[in-house]
């Protein structure tokens, strides 16, 4: 009887063992920090974001780009902290950003034009700051600076929040919707 557990269990390791290899590089295979299209999933709908817009009503502020964005998988542990200067060998999850970080505004979604609607108190100190868009479990360091752009024609649907950093990164958080990588 001990013979046929030792085997049982001997059989059972080798499949754990690979399945754990291919999650190596992440659920998809996806590498850290490739570029990849921003895509989320929010209201049954998928959308294809290409553009983030910052306005406080008077002027705005933009990013746009076509060929995505750094993509970062977020679910991981926070070893930022770590003493000795080793800390600074790993990436901050979003999460603790976010955490770290000051409100600024809201998020809207216009799916027709695929963009990212921030509205602010005032956009002029924003110009120049690099963005990070998170859904899910991944974000998105975006390609670009803001630059002066047009005012949004219209409105979209609630989407999530703005928060700017002590760097004067933007973090846009999109807590209803999902990452699709």
């Amino acid at each position: 009887m001990h013979r046929r557990h030792f085997l049982t269990s001997l059989a059972l390791t080798f499949p754990a063992l690979s399945a754990t290899v291919a999650l190596a590089d992440g659920p998809e295979g996806i590498q850290p920090g490739a570029y990849y299209p921003v895509r989320v999933l929010g209201a049954g709908q998928s959308t294809r974001i290409d553009h983030v817009i910052v306005t406080d009503g008077r002027q705005a502020l933009s990013i746009d780009w076509r060929s995505g964005a750094a993509l970062y998988d977020e679910d991981r542990i926070d070893l930022s902290g770590v003493g000795g200067g080793i800390g600074a060998l790993f990436r901050t999850p979003f999460r603790t950003r976010w955490r770290q970080a000051l409100p600024l505004g809201t998020v809207e979604i216009d799916r027709g034009r695929n963009t990212l609607i921030a509205r602010v108190e005032d956009a002029a100190p924003l110009l120049g700051a690099a963005a990070t868009v998170a859904a899910g479990h991944y974000s998105w360091d975006l390609p670009g600076r803001l630059a002066p752009g047009r005012a949004p024609a219209a409105g979209g649907e609630p989407a999530g929040a703005l928060r700017i950093e002590q760097d004067g990164r933007l973090l846009v958080s999109l807590p209803q919707m999902v990452a699709q990588v």
